[in-house]
């Protein structure tokens, strides 16, 4: 083990006892009987006693020996090689504990790896038409079995979808369909009552959802459509498609409303149409298992396996109680095949995939060790140390081939009982790649309210989003991650385009004597049309009192190092290599000092320096950094030249100069002798000690994984125009419309629908003045359609109460300053078109507004409006002028109310589009 960890791994777990030749001994092997004593390795002559057949025998043979009296020396049980079926979870419960001086070990013999699987073989196939084979599994048919992941000679099958899949290597990288507009109030087709429906419905283009309007109700409860948002992805089910509309609803809802980002990215999954390339599968309900099989696979000899279980083993422990299951050791075991079964509801977290299971689940554990063994082909997260924790540790394990990622620690809240806490876990030399197959935002490792934990020596690899994150605390709330360790991890190939706002290491919250050091990160490459970012070292919101030393990181899309906000936080000594975008970011303007940055060596080629354009009032702390662009950029501090920023007190001792890599474009990052850096007391260090180490065989399996380039996904289409249809029946009272800002101070004035009254039905949208505001235009409602060319026509019903003011106006905010269309204000009683007065209008009324306006090509400064007055023919004001001469594109529609005392604007039957 490398000098940097060894003292740590020894305290963070107390040395366990060998298993000394004269220790008690259990065996376990294919040809064993559950029957039998396990006291041999091998069945007698007569076939009267030999090794046990089960994992589950053998814990209860444990649970005998112990109930002779206690443990006066080790145990071990002795598994074979061979391949053992699992039909349900392994428990460990207290009464399985070992001692400190009599541990009990679980282990494969000298040079086996036997394995513990919990999936089962499907045979039978025969060819079908075309590419396709075939194959019948009864249980599924009888009812009795269904499975949602499959897997062809130890490689995942892609279930029948569309968009299909770019093969990059060996990482399958969705590709997506674009939602068309959001949803907001409507009948509910589960409760057939009104609700709200913004996280639960959407517009898709009719030619993406037109294979699920053939399906049976069946078959689609089914498909599974897998939405993507920034930092996560939920799997939801729909519940109806609406043929006329191109409306989905599903059965329950994503961690957010549709298209608050702008056009979110979906995919539809699991139903026989989509079946239409090879690797790809799909299993009706009658047991017929489609596959349409790679170049390089025979069905008639594949190994093609499907899961049966969910998990494999549970630590289960009763904390409150201090009742632990301790002192137990897995050791050489290999675990494979779990699935992952998608509840009727769906399932969608906010962030980290934070809520999907482990196969091995740990709550009230101590002492236990998960060593040299291996965790793959699984529908959720590996390994999770969950409640009531400590003194544990996964290591020298790969763990790979996840629905999710590789280990978590902790849980997401501050348990109230210490004794519920958990704290000192050890993920020390692991291998972890190949995550986030169900769900995207899955972390490598991932850390919650947890403390003294170390993730050291780990080599974590081709993961849709985050490598490491530790932390959840947003803001600067108490925590009780403190004093984690982040070190020697080799952290790359992430996000593969896919997620965003996400990093190689990711923190969160207050993290006193935190540790983010001697991590080579890279390749880290987000989804980079949400505006959010592909980042190196990442403090998000609140982290704070954390070190971040001795990093190597290169080639990220955007910032190798940034802080969104933070306090204290200590940035030394790194080497800061080629962000595509930009190098370094401290994002919020804040009272304290947010971040130390120093020593630092940044060297880029394309991209900015600095996110920000200018310093604003950031408390920042920069001197005896090297910043270099290789291709000869000039240089720009936040808007200033280095004289400047220096003349701040920024960067006094800083250089730009070449920091005489020896061989940047190869990856060497050492320093020659005469390297500047060394002169400005840059310390080398030794970044070929991050990740794996030990056995020459082991560190070579991480050198063995070879990655394709990514292959980032097409711009999306442009969105479809914006089209408003209000007539606010929908909505309850008190709720807001869809697709617009609402822009209130919250001092006595508000946007709301109301059933106070209405030009037509029971309910209308109220803007509510009042007196003393900062701005007379609150409060205004806004639309920002994104109108080019053709005809907008937009129309409403509008009532003015007494001392109402009404300014409806048509912007161009795309230039600066922005430019303006059509005007129209009402007040006083008076209705004015481009400042003009055009007709008296009455107070406490109902009336009919109705504009056109041409743009882009057919643009020719001038505008219809109509008005229809109650009980009055239609009055047309044609070739009104716009107020700007030449504005023809049209991004920004207002509703101002303008008073300055307290009264009311009612807006109904409000329709917004382009012709």
């Amino acid at each position: 083990m490398p000098t940097g960890s060894c003292l740590a791994l020894c305290l963070i777990v107390p040395l366990i006892a060998a298993c000394a030749a004269s220790g008690a001994s259990i065996y376990v092997a294919p040809q064993g009987s559950d029957a039998w004593s396990g006291s041999l390795p091998k069945p007698n002559a007569a076939r009267t006693d030999g090794p046990l057949a089960s994992l589950q025998a053998a814990r209860d043979a444990v649970r005998a020996l112990k109930a002779k009296g206690p443990l006066t020396e080790p145990v071990r049980v002795v598994i074979a090689e061979g391949t053992y079926g699992l039909d349900e979870p392994v428990q460990f419960t207290p009464a399985d504990s070992g001692t400190a001086e009599c541990p009990i070990t679980y282990e494969a013999a000298p040079g086996a790896k036997p394995v513990f699987t919990g999936g089962r073989a499907v045979a039978g196939f025969r060819k079908g038409e075309g590419e396709l084979w075939v194959a019948h599994v009864p249980e599924v048919a009888e009812g009795k079995w269904y499975f949602e992941q499959l897997w062809v000679n130890g490689r995942r099958a892609v279930r029948a979808r569309t968009p299909n899949v770019v093969r990059c290597g060996e990482t399958c990288v969705p590709r997506y369909h674009y939602i068309a507009g959001s949803v907001g109030y409507g009948i509910d087709p589960l409760t057939g009552q009104n609700a709200d429906l913004q996280n639960r419905a959407f517009f898709a283009d009719p030619k993406d959802i037109a294979p699920l309007l053939r399906l049976a109700p069946q078959q689609l409860a089914d498909v599974n459509v897998v939405v993507y948002y920034a930092w996560e992805s939920a799997r939801l089910r729909p519940a109806t498609v609406d043929a006329d509309t191109a409306r989905v609803v599903t059965t329950g809802p994503g961690p957010w409303k549709f298209q608050w980002l702008g056009r979110e990215r979906y995919h539809l999954e699991n139903y026989r149409e989509a079946l239409d390339e090879p690797g790809e599968w799909f299993l009706d309900r009658d047991g017929t298992l489609t596959y349409w099989p790679l170049p390089d696979e025979d069905l008639t000899k594949a190994e093609v396996v499907a899961p049966v279980l969910g998990d494999f083993v549970h630590f289960a422990g009763d904390p409150q109680a201090g009742l632990a299951v301790e002192h137990i050791t897995l050791k050489g075991l290999a675990f494979r095949y779990a699935g992952y079964a998608l509840p009727p509801e769906g399932h969608g977290d906010g962030q980290a995939a934070l809520t999907i299971p482990a196969a091995i689940m740990a709550d009230g554990a101590r002492n236990i060790a998960i060593e040299g063994c291996e965790i793959g082909h699984v529908g959720t997260y590996g390994v999770w140390f969950r409640r009531g924790c400590s003194d544990c540790r996964v290591q020298q394990t790969e763990i790979h081939d996840m629905g999710a990622g590789g280990v978590k620690i902790g849980e997401a809240f501050i348990q109230a009982n210490e004794a519920d806490r958990t704290h000192h876990i050890a993920c020390d030399n692991n291998l972890i790649h190949g995550g986030g197959r169900l769900f995207t935002g899955a972390v490598g490792v991932w850390v919650g309210q947890s403390s003294d934990n170390q993730i050291t020596h780990n080599d974590i690899s081709d993961l849709f989003y985050t490598g490491v994150s530790v932390g959840w605390s947003w803001g600067y709330a108490d925590t009780i991650c403190k004093r984690n360790r982040t070190e020697f991890n080799h952290l790359h190939h992430l996000g593969w385009g896919v997620m965003s706002d996400m990093g190689g290491v990711y923190t969160l919250g207050i993290q006193d004597g935190a540790s983010v050091s001697n991590n080579v990160i890279h390749d880290v490459w987000s989804y980079n049309k949400y505006g959010y970012a592909g980042l190196g070292l990442y403090n998000d919101e609140g982290s704070t009192h954390i070190t971040m030393e001795n990093n190597l990181v290169y080639d990220t899309l955007d910032m190798t190092y940034h802080q969104h906000y933070g306090k204290e936080n200590v940035v030394r000594n790194n080497i800061l290599v080629n962000g595509r975008n930009f190098q370094v970011s401290v994002h919020r303007e804040e009272p304290h000092l947010s971040s130390t940055f120093e020593n630092n060596i940044v060297y880029f080629r394309t991209g900015k320096l600095f996110w920000q354009p200018a310093l604003g009032n950031r408390r920042l702390s920069l001197d005896r950094n090297l910043y270099w662009s290789a291709e000869g950029a000039p240089f720009d501090f936040m808007g200033l030249s280095l004289a400047d920023w220096q003349g701040k007190g920024l960067d006094v001792h800083s250089l730009i100069e070449d920091p005489q890599f020896v061989d940047p474009d190869n990856l060497d990052f050492r320093l020659k002798p005469t390297s500047p850096a060394l002169k400005l007391g840059f310390r080398e260090f030794d970044y070929t000690q991050a990740g794996l180490y030990g056995d020459a065989g082991w560190v070579a399996r991480a050198k063995a994984l070879k990655y394709a380039p990514v292959e980032f996904a097409p711009d999306p289409p442009p969105p479809p125009p914006l089209a408003v249809a209000e007539d606010f029946e929908q909505y309850p009272v008190g709720a807001q419309p869809l697709n617009a800002q609402l822009n209130v101070e919250n001092q006595g004035d508000s946007i709301a629908v109301t059933d106070e009254t209405a030009a037509s039905g029971k309910h209308s949208l109220k803007l509510t003045d009042a007196e003393g505001l900062k701005y007379s235009f609150d409060p205004h409602l806004v639309y920002t359609p994104d109108y080019r060319e053709g005809v907008c026509m937009v129309e409403f019903d509008v009532r003015l109460e007494e001392g109402a003011e009404l300014w409806h106006e048509y912007r161009d905010w795309s230039v600066n300053p922005y430019t303006i269309g059509p005007r129209v204000q009402i007040k006083g009683g008076q209705l004015l078109a481009a400042d003009k007065p055009l007709l008296t209008v009455p107070t406490g009324a109902w009336f009919h507004i109705a504009v056109a306006v041409p743009l882009g090509a057919q643009a020719d400064d001038t505008w219809n409006l109509t008005v229809t007055l109650p009980d009055e023919p239609a009055q047309e004001f044609a070739d009104l002028p716009a107020i700007t001469p030449g504005w023809k594109h049209l991004t920004w529609i207002g509703f101002v109310s303008n008073a300055t005392t307290k009264t009311a604007i009612y807006l109904d039957n409000l329709k917004i589009g382009v012709r």
